[in-house]
């Protein structure tokens, strides 16, 4: 283990990892500090849809950019490190399984159409059957959006990693126990009896962020949520479209995946701390979900259920930039799951805010100041 770096990353998810490749790629000495293993938290367990036009608001410039980062990001990262990502590029429909979804649906065309690299359309339910004829018979059309981005998040962290290794970085399995300051100056973690040297920090440790912010003296006001996925045997002739649809009060995404497997994705609750193991209940309801979806799927066995704990801010935004007072300390939490999607956006940003003190990326609004009070 060195005894300095430039800069301590602790969390090796894949915004900890995204940062430590952006970083090494500008000539930065960087070390991960990671407790468990590389994505085996909500990195490697999340969807892996790369598809920045089904959320507005704040973030929906961010989840542009980084959607445009990974069309250059993709094939070096693979290469670098020999890991298969499973990229697929499929085209996802948004079902309208009610009548009175069909006016909103509508609109979402036109606001699609204005991102140059997408293009979208209204699909009449003979029009969706026939892209897919297994789609239930019970719908009343959907909104095509082409080529959206599908890939194994596991896997994508994997490469991550170890591309950033292949420029250098290091990761070492352990736990973080403290920053070390000189006065309010950042200058090393602690790792069990053992300390990095180092001149900046970032601390991006998803769910555990909140006990992190002892560390700066600040409160990262994060909460885990449990989020659920289940995945059941493949169909035959391959599913070649993700499906999304509103149904039994929630959402849910049917795909056939690079594993083969048909995922169906994903559960969100809240208040549950840090319980992953899967229960019942999300099992039926993923299935019932999917089924009202694609009713083929009735006869499909259980292949694995997963559950994972997402970041998660009180007004479902990330926190990212500097820690106020704190000089060399920085902060990047909070995706919920959006992880994998922002990974290389916030990468950049904050390798440019380490670096130079500055960042072109809009995160401003996303800083952990927005939660002061008084």
């Amino acid at each position: 283990m060195r005894s300095h770096s430039d800069v301590v990353i602790v969390g090796g998810g894949i915004v900890g990892s995204s940062i430590a490749y952006r970083l090494a790629s500008e000539g930065s000495s960087v070390t991960i500090i990671e407790r468990d293993s590389i994505g085996n938290h909500a990195s490697g367990f999340a969807l892996g849809l790369l598809n920045p036009t089904n959320e507005t608001g704040n973030i929906e410039s961010l989840n542009h950019q980084s959607f445009s980062m990974y069309k250059e990001l993709l094939g070096p990262v693979q290469e670098e490190s020999g890991v298969d990502a499973q990229v697929l590029t499929v085209p996802h429909v948004e079902l309208a399984l009610e009548e009175s979804e069909i006016p909103e649906l509508k609109a979402e065309v036109n606001r699609i159409k204005a991102f140059s690299e997408f293009h979208s359309t209204w699909l009449e339910p003979a029009d969706v059957r026939k892209m897919e004829p297994r789609i239930s018979e019970d719908i009343y059309g959907g909104v095509l959006v082409e080529k959206v981005i599908m890939l194994d998040s596991y896997n994508l962290t994997l490469a991550t990693a170890q591309a950033a290794e292949s420029r250098g970085v290091e990761i070492v399995l352990g736990e973080a126990t403290g920053i070390i300051y000189e006065k309010d100056r950042a200058v090393g973690v602690n790792l069990g009896g053992d300390r990095i040297d180092c001149d900046a920090v970032v601390l991006a440790l998803g769910p555990w962020s909140g006990t992190a912010g002892l560390w700066a003296e600040t409160d990262i006001p994060i909460v885990p949520q449990k989020g659920e996925i289940v995945r059941v045997e493949g169909l035959d002739p391959p599913l070649g479209i993700h499906i999304h649809g509103f149904t039994l009060g929630s959402s849910c995404s049917v795909v056939q995946k690079g594993d083969g497997a048909t995922w169906l994705a994903a559960t969100s609750q809240d208040g549950t701390g840090f319980d992953v193991t899967p229960s019942g209940e999300a099992l039926e309801s993923l299935s019932q979900r999917g089924m009202r979806m694609l009713p083929e799927l009735e006869s499909h066995q259980l292949v694995l259920h997963t559950a994972c704990m997402r970041p998660v801010a009180p007004d479902g935004d990330p926190i990212l930039g500097k820690i106020p007072g704190k000089d060399g300390v920085f902060v990047a939490t909070g995706t919920e799951g959006k992880g994998i999607l922002l990974a290389p956006v916030i990468g950049r940003a904050i390798a440019d805010l380490v670096t130079t003190g500055e960042t072109d990326i809009a995160i401003a609004e996303f800083g952990i100041e927005r939660f002061a009070t008084g």
